[in-house]
């Protein structure tokens, strides 16, 4: 028993002293490294031809004002983005590596992958941050009309939100048209991309309230190029097609 009790304090006594040492370990000199090794970024659809990501780094253990060479892999053609080979650090704790993407080259709502990796002969880098994954991709039309949106109703002078859905690369569906529907019903609406910048609710689109009454809802409208759009819209009763009633929602994004 007594041989065991001594066996337990050893093995005991050896994970507490490599505890206390690593937490007692300190970085006495400057130490460079990505934020994350990984960043994620959604490029706004109405994003001209140009986009900047900002891929942030630590600076730790000191400040430095040294040169990291940047290596940078990805399948994109070489035009389609541009980062410098080297940056000199600012001699702060913080610091950014800046990546300029083309966005003409990019096809919207697709995902792109570019790593980036840091070296340098001058100041230390982690070895567990040097390199950061930056995903991106840029907004693809429909998802850009999708989201919570303020309505504004002229016929009943009610102004609620609305949650719009993608269904298919034209078509967005409203989950609270007329701000009640019954559970699981909605409206959709279709939209050109072209320079008409038309909505439509499709005709004699089926639609039932809270209270099971069915009409049928159509609808045209315009829409803008920050996210806003209005649609004028008539409401039947399914059964007899006499009008229930007519208005216009205007939708604004939150």
């Amino acid at each position: 028993m007594k041989k065991i009790v001594i066996y337990l304090f050893c093995v005991i006594c050896l994970f507490s002293c490599k505890k206390n040492e690593y937490l007692n370990a300190s970085i006495d000199e400057p130490t460079v490294e990505f934020a994350s090794t990984a960043l994620n970024e959604t490029i706004p659809f109405v994003t001209g031809s140009e986009y900047t990501i900002a891929v942030p780094i630590h600076i730790f253990g000191g400040n430095s004002t040294a040169s990291l060479s940047v290596k940078a892999e990805t399948k994109m053609s070489s035009d389609a983005y541009l980062v410098a080979n080297s940056v000199q650090l600012n001699g702060k704790s913080l610091d950014t590596i800046f990546v300029k993407i083309n966005t003409q080259k990019l096809e919207k709502g697709t995902d792109y992958n570019l790593k980036l990796t840091i070296s340098s002969s001058n100041v230390t880098v982690s070895k567990n941050y040097e390199s950061c994954t930056v995903t991106f991709s840029q907004q693809a039309f429909m998802d850009f009309f999708t989201g919570t949106y303020s309505c504004y109703e002229s016929s009943t002078g009610a102004t609620y939100n609305v949650e719009f859905v993608k269904q298919n690369n034209t078509t967005i569906k409203n989950m609270n048209f007329y701000d009640f529907p019954l559970a699981g019903q909605y409206v959709p609406y279709v939209f050109t991309q072209d320079e008409s910048m038309q909505v439509e609710i499709p005709e004699n689109t089926e639609w039932t309230d809270n209270l099971g009454n069915k009409y049928l809802v159509s609808g045209t409208g315009t829409y803008e190029l920050n996210g806003n759009f209005a649609v004028d819209f008539t409401m039947k009763d399914a059964a007899t097609e006499e009008m229930y009633m007519t208005g216009k929602h205007t939708f604004r994004k939150k």
